[in-house]
């Protein structure tokens, strides 16, 4: 008769996490997982989580909602924001608030950010922008993003700027592609466009968009002058059929931001 197996100790928990994460860095998902549910089987609450979130993350979003629910039981506060997100994501807004709340309360960065845009998709406006401060002031570049993107709208520009900056600094693209319709919108071309090329450059598939916007507008210079201008009619011909360097460039713009599954690139290509 065989003896009991020993329940592994922390040390040899905290081992089989490391193993787990390694693995994962190294793009052996299969073998992550074995470790983690080694861990999470263990008993070990972070391990739990990690798996439900692979678990999630893979598809298998029932067996990881029950890993998650285990770990958020035994205290694991990461846990309960990842299952408010998966909520969030699938439209279970009660549900999301359930799990989202405590870990806000705790004042984690990111679950004050979904908090904001929980309350958001419910409409709630003020809400929203009371739980994105105190998301921003928690250092969440998302919701820098999102706050920035709020007072904008309603004609808050410096601070909105300043947020948005900020957002981009922390290595948020897509806060470029709103810094330069702002900008855009308020007149000042060349700090739009600025903008909008960094984005595009950080990879940032509406910024791409947003600039072969910008290009294409561009052409109208090229009609400037009388139409029997022998020049002034090849650079018509250029705009009518495309050739113009401006109308070049937006192109493949719009190709890069189409090839990244930008909808709206995708539908303008259609049309061209």
């Amino acid at each position: 008769m065989s003896e009991p197996t020993e329940p592994p100790t922390d040390v040899e928990l905290a081992a089989m996490e490391r193993r787990a994460e390694a693995l994962w860095d190294a793009g052996d998902a299969a073998g992550a997982e074995l470790w983690l549910r080694r861990a999470a089987t263990g008993g070990s609450a972070g391990a739990m989580a990690k798996l439900g979130t692979l678990l999630s993350t893979d598809g298998r979003i029932g067996e990881g909602i029950d890993w998650l629910e285990t770990a958020a039981a035994r205290g694991d506060s990461m846990a309960g924001q990842q299952l408010g997100l998966l909520h969030l994501e699938r439209g279970n807004l009660d549900d999301a608030e359930r799990w989202l709340r405590p870990a806000a309360e705790h004042g984690l960065p990111e679950a004050l950010c979904n908090m904001g845009v929980l309350a958001n998709r419910r409409g709630r406006n003020d809400e929203a922008e009371r739980w994105y401060e105190r998301a921003v002031r928690a250092g969440n570049p998302t919701a820098m993003r999102s706050l920035g993107l709020h007072l904008a709208r309603r004609g808050a520009f410096d601070r909105a700027r300043e947020l948005l900056t900020e957002a981009a600094r922390r290595g948020r693209a897509d806060a470029m592609a709103v810094l330069g319709a702002l900008h855009l919108d308020r007149g000042d071309q060349l700090a739009g466009e600025r903008w909008l090329r960094k984005g595009a450059a950080a990879g940032d598939p509406d910024s791409m968009f947003h600039l072969a916007l910008f290009l294409r507008e561009q052409n109208t210079a090229y009609l400037a002058g009388d139409l029997a201008d022998p020049a002034v009619l090849r650079a018509a011909a250029a705009i009518a059929t495309g050739r113009t360097p401006a109308q070049q460039e937006a192109r493949q713009w719009l190709e890069r931001a189409a090839a990244l599954g930008h909808p709206q690139s995708l539908r303008l290509l259609h049309d061209l």
